[in-house]
């Protein structure tokens, strides 16, 4: 199994645009097609031997009792898989005294996985089977839209926010 990645250049330090660079990798999907929750079932189905239409509605009803725990304040931890969160975005304040409700311009549900799916990769611990593939360095074997991620300068994306 094989994760792409593609390189991207980034300020050692974000608030200070004049701190020096470096590259690090970004995991892309770009390449792959992503599972849907009916291939998702179809799958567990046949692991589990419950017919394909009885997980595809426990998933829905997963995720519908997911959100409404989330809003309810609670995160909601599911053994062997991971715990779910949320977070609040905001602009932030001066000070904690002028700070309010208003100031939180949005939430976003996070997710931690427990350390059983946990996928590691580097050396000894390094997930079994798992390779990690430079977009640039394999573009000729992937198809791809407008060329592929390589920039003019040598194959390395600029970051589009720093």
């Amino acid at each position: 199994m094989s994760i792409l990645y593609k390189k991207v250049w980034r300020l050692l330090n974000p608030l200070d645009k004049k701190s020096a660079k470096k590259v690090y990798p970004v995991i892309t999907y770009k390449y792959g097609v992503a599972m849907d929750l009916k291939q998702i079932a179809k799958k567990i189905s046949r692991l589990s031997g419950v017919s394909e239409g009885v997980v595809n509605s426990v998933l829905k009803d997963f995720r519908t009792e997911l959100k409404e725990e989330l809003l309810l304040g609670r995160s909601v931890n599911i053994d062997g898989l991971g715990f779910f969160y949320l977070a609040a975005r905001s602009k932030g304040a001066d000070t904690a005294e002028t700070f309010t409700a208003n100031d939180i311009t949005g939430l976003r549900v996070c997710f931690r996985a427990n350390k059983e799916i946990r996928i590691t990769a580097n050396g000894s611990t390094r997930s079994e089977g798992l390779s990690l593939k430079d977009v640039d360095r394999i573009n000729d074997e992937l198809p791809t839209e407008g060329g592929g991620p390589s920039s003019p300068d040598g194959g390395i994306v600029e970051n589009p926010l720093g």
